[in-house]
């Protein structure tokens, strides 16, 4: 029997007014949610038509789920102006969102295309794995929405598994099906340290929202324990929890130290996959890094954070991160580990987005948001090359580009002007986004963004930066030189489809264009804000 008291008592606390704000808060969080909800409908939609379609039109479902992510971008939920978040404060709609909502989206059309053209998934069902990879895609937008811890790591999770599913796809191939399990096991390890440094910030300001992480609080009723005693206590707990949550989004990022998974993943996984961790799941991991660490404001920290040099931190992991993919990638026969390591160098790069967060001048979210645009054209034409490559020789492998100048002029023309891009040669999309880091990095040091005594290790930043893009070349033109300036017995063209001839052309085209026309893209990046 219900209680009659209880019942009345609940009666009188029900809050018409209360109720009717509620549900005006989820009908505009529903409203602004439009492109989510329209990418879960063409997962779905594309898992179902594979159960009915024949195998050979299954390859075909490649275009309905670049449908989707055309209807996602244009179906509206792109406001970015409102401080009010999403669905009880657990999402962001701020312009920060927006542009990588609309990153995401776009980004995919290329993957997508990639996976179309080649022929390692030839004979195979292709309708999960294009709705696993608009799963993924609809991760990476919650990733970077994410305001709340749960949502955060939800985010993560959705992404990653995804991803796993995707390295692992062709199931009979026994060096993919090792990648996957090496990525399954090296996630789950990042994944359950960041859920644990997550569980340490939520004891610390008892609050999951991201925007209270500056308040770190420490109390005990232990009459002998100090104050010194407890700021130390929590200045300790607040810097394992940083680390703890650092290497969770490390491991997408692939920076140091979590980086020891790119090389064996990319090279086993199928290269449009390979692709997408490269450039979408990389993204994915900045933009929440970046929101992370946007809620540390420069002023009115708590004691706790005072202590913490995260910034000097940041400093030597980027230094840290590009010099070793760098090194490593001088060392590489094979194209698509030394793309791997190459991505962990441009990693390094990215990481200078973080030390001019709060800059006065160029911040790091106008930054990184620029170089990311820049790195999908590059790195993403490299690696349609490589796959148009593939596809004729079976093999990724730098000494069969001997005298491919010849045999393929298009497409070696373009991978040209990809590599001039990834070492930041003008006038090519690499170096202005290199050179808006740059600008960035040293501007913040002449203005003191953060006191006299970092400015010296802005500019050791700056000076290491340029040594790696030094270093990078020597392997970047090492390509160049076997395809144009070495002989080969081969002397037959190679027949590659006309949809991939296009793809790199356009992304060629977009690589120059990032260049011309920087001041109109950047200025759209600038106009990004967290709220």
């Amino acid at each position: 029997m219900f209680d009659s008291g209880l019942l009345a008592s609940a009666a009188e606390n029900f809050n018409a007014k209360e109720f009717g704000v509620m549900f005006e808060h989820i009908l505009y969080s529903v409203s602004a949610f439009t492109s989510e909800l329209v990418l879960v409908a063409f997962v779905l939609g594309t898992l179902l038509l594979d159960l009915v379609l024949p195998l050979r039109v299954s390859k075909h479902l490649a275009w309905f789920a670049l449908l989707g992510c055309l209807a996602a971008s244009f179906s509206g939920g792109h406001g970015g102006h409102s401080e009010e978040g999403l669905f009880l404060h657990m999402l962001a709609n701020d312009s920060f969102a927006a542009f990588f909502k609309q990153f995401f989206l776009f980004g995919a059309i290329p993957v997508i295309l990639l996976s179309y053209v080649s022929e390692q998934f030839d004979g195979r069902r292709m309708g999960e794995y294009y709705g696993v990879l608009l799963a993924a895609i609809l991760g990476a937008i919650l990733m970077a929405s994410a305001t709340h811890f749960l949502m955060l790591f939800m985010a993560l999770e959705l992404l990653s598994i995804a991803s796993y599913i995707l390295v692992g796809y062709i199931r009979r191939d026994r060096r993919g099906a090792e990648a996957a399990l090496k990525y399954v096991i090296y996630g789950s390890v990042a994944a359950a340290i960041m859920a644990y440094g997550l569980s340490l910030f939520y004891g610390l300001t008892g609050s999951a929202q991201l925007a209270d992480l500056a308040n770190v609080t420490f109390s005990s009723d232990h009459a002998v324990w100090s104050d010194w005693t407890l700021k130390t206590r929590a200045a300790l707990t607040t810097l394992v929890a940083l680390v703890m949550v650092f290497m969770g989004v490390a491991y997408k990022m692939s920076t140091l130290p979590m980086h020891f998974w790119a090389p064996d993943v990319y090279d086993g996984a199928p290269t449009p996959v390979t692709a997408f961790l490269s450039v979408i799941s990389k993204a994915a991991g900045f933009a929440l890094t970046l929101r992370f660490l946007a809620a540390l404001p420069v002023e009115n920290l708590a004691p706790a954070w005072e202590t913490i040099p995260w910034i000097e931190m940041m400093i030597i992991l980027s230094i840290v991160t590009m010099t070793f993919g760098n090194l490593s990638a001088l060392w590489q026969t094979n194209l698509k580990r030394m793309l791997a390591y190459s991505s962990i160098a441009h990693a390094g790069y990215m990481m200078m987005a973080f030390v001019i967060l709060h800059s006065t001048g160029v911040t790091g979210a106008q930054a990184l948001g620029f170089y990311l645009l820049t790195y999908l054209a590059m790195n993403f034409g490299a690696f349609a090359v490589v796959i148009l490559i593939e596809n004729r020789l079976g093999s990724v492998d730098l000494a069969d580009y001997q005298g491919m100048g010849r045999r393929a002029p298009l497409l070696c023309a373009c991978m040209v002007v990809f590599l001039f891009s990834l070492i930041g040669v003008p006038p090519t999309a690499g170096f202005a986004g290199k050179w808006y880091l740059f600008l960035g990095v040293i501007d913040a040091a002449q203005n003191n963004a953060h006191g006299a005594g970092l400015s010296t290790w802005y500019y050791v930043l700056v000076f290491s930066a340029a040594v790696n893009t030094g270093i990078s070349a020597y392997y970047y033109l090492n390509v160049a030189k076997e395809m144009y300036l070495v002989d080969s017995e081969q002397k037959e063209s190679l027949a590659v489809s006309t949809l991939g001839k296009v793809l790199v052309a356009g992304l060629a085209a977009l690589t120059f264009y990032l260049f011309f026309g920087a001041d109109g893209v950047l200025q759209n990046t600038q106009d990004m804000v967290f709220h």
